[in-house]
């Protein structure tokens, strides 16, 4: 780059690189005059359209450069007014970009260019332009950036070409605005400069540039902040990215999840101890390892931290053997790594917006005269430390969770399932009728060799008609009719034993039948 001088010591302290000029292969003949400096935007406009007459007057190709489209169409409306002719090269000539730009070295050629569709253009002159005093550059204000200016500058004069550049700037510019309006206003009040006149000086030009480098200043500052800010999270990226990958390229995992188990027990044991809590301690095994850790309340007030690890470890390590050993080792390994990049992947998303929202709202520490930058420092560092627990237990969580689901079958053998089901219930049903109709033939003869006159009985079910009795018992009871042979005996009526007692007190009360 030929702009990169002026901002040396930034590329310096931040990217340690050294900015070497190296000198044109041939001399700069372009003059280089000090800027019209005027109240009001009016005038300079009024001024510039004038200077642009004169030098098409005396035959040399002039470009005018501004800061912006807006002001790159107003100024073709004031030359266009001024019966000037002229083309416009912004973003918005796409197509006849390379034709206008092959005819801005012509003699009375006038090209109005905004500063960045005009950068890196070389345009050249005519031999009869070069004899009149070469490309006339007008830039309408100055640039907060001096590259911008120099860039501008650098359309004239090159490899030894005449041209001349020069910057028409008012006071209500956002640069004289901003930074050295008021003291140069309040010159041209002291001189009693007249409307329309502009001031031209050294003096002048430097103090402009002197509020170029302040805002120079002020933007590496905040560049400079900025990176600082990136890298505190550049650092963090490093770690996770370094996780990511030994998950993606590297071995097995079984061993870091092991870490992590002990990691994850000793912040359980700091949690649950002090509160002498042995159930939440059990839970948190239950939940996160899916195992039953074997500690009663007593052991767990007076077990040591280390032990309590390696009860956990152990516990742990018993029950990924056991999944391994049903599982296999190669789909185990898969579900590591699967669990590893999926846990990383989620956690650093939501990692990234928590990030944000607390460097949106860091700087209000400043209120409290504390530096918003340590203090974003500190809160990131909590947030990652945390972010890596949490990435450890939902690993390990997930690791242990999960298992394959069952393949499905597919439609054909879907179909011969319902098909086999259908037939089976059919059979069910025809086996469900024919039982019906053999127990409404075998019920028939034994209604009609009932006696009528028999009186209705009840009786307690026995144990061996609770729970079932033989088929032969049952085919024996099916096929014999019971006769009664005595006399009816009432529930009043003197016992048929002899004793005088009625019969509900007697034999009646024993077995609660007749008896004969």
């Amino acid at each position: 780059t030929g702009t990169a001088e002026t901002e040396a010591g930034e590329f310096f302290e931040i990217y340690k690189l050294d900015v070497v000029v190296i000198p044109t292969n041939r001399s700069i003949q372009r003059k280089d005059l000090d800027d019209f400096i005027f109240r009001t935007k009016r005038e300079k406009y009024n001024s510039l359209v004038e200077a642009v007459r004169q030098y098409v007057s005396e035959g040399r190709a002039v470009l005018v450069g501004t800061t912006s489209v807006e002001v790159s169409e107003l100024l073709s409306k004031m030359l266009t007014r001024a019966k000037i002719q002229h083309n416009v090269l912004n973003a918005k000539q796409h197509q006849r970009e390379a034709e206008i730009v092959s005819h801005a070295g012509r003699k009375g050629a006038v090209t109005i260019a905004t500063n960045m569709a005009g950068r890196g253009t070389d345009i050249k002159l005519d031999p009869e332009v070069k004899a009149n005093g070469g490309l006339a550059i007008i830039g309408t204000e100055r640039h907060e950036s001096r590259r911008i200016d120099r860039q501008l500058r650098g359309r004239a004069g090159r490899q030894g070409d005449p041209g001349s550049s020069q910057f028409f700037i008012s006071l209500e510019d956002d640069l004289m605005r901003l930074f050295g309006g008021e003291r140069i206003a309040a010159v041209m009040q002291r001189l009693k400069v007249p409307d329309g006149e502009p001031i031209q000086s050294p003096l002048v030009t430097r103090s402009v540039e002197n509020a170029q480098k302040k805002v120079e200043s002020n933007n590496f500052g905040v560049r400079k902040r900025l990176l600082e800010y990136d890298n505190v999270m550049n650092q963090q990226r490093e770690v996770i990215y370094d996780r990511r990958k030994h998950a993606l390229m590297g071995d097995r995992l079984r061993g870091e999840f092991m870490d992590y188990i002990s990691e994850m027990a000793e912040d359980w044991y700091d949690s649950f101890h002090e509160e002498k809590n042995a159930e939440g301690f059990r839970n948190a095994v239950r939940t996160t390892l899916l195992s039953d850790i074997s500690i009663t309340d007593a052991e767990f007030e007076s077990i040591t931290k280390d032990a309590a690890v390696e009860r956990v470890v152990a516990v742990g390590t018993d029950y990924y053997e056991r999944k391994e050993e049903t599982l296999g080792q190669e789909f185990m390994a898969m579900l590591e790594r699967w669990a590893a990049l999926r846990t990383i992947d989620e956690s650093w998303r939501e990692h990234l917006r928590s990030m944000d929202d607390l460097k949106e709202g860091i700087y209000l520490r400043a209120y409290g005269q504390k530096d918003p930058l340590l203090e974003y420092k500190q809160e990131a560092y909590k947030i990652f430390i945390e972010l890596i627990r949490e990435i450890n237990r939902e690993t390990v969580h997930t690791a242990f969770k999960y298992w394959p689901q069952q393949q499905q079958p597919s439609e054909e053998e879907a179909r011969a399932r319902q098909e086999r089901q259908r037939q089976d219930q059919q059979r069910q049903r025809e086996l469900q009728a024919h039982s019906n109709e053999g127990a409404v033939a075998a019920a028939v003869p034994s209604l009609r060799t009932t006696t009528a006159s028999r009186a209705l009985s009840f009786s307690h079910p026995s144990a061996t008609s609770a729970y079932g009795t033989s088929s032969d018992d049952t085919q024996q009871r099916s096929g014999t009719t019971v006769r009664k042979s005595g006399p009816d005996i009432g529930r009043n009526d003197p016992c048929w034993c002899g004793s005088g007692k009625k019969f509900k007190k007697c034999h009646g009360a024993v077995d609660g039948s007749v008896v004969d």
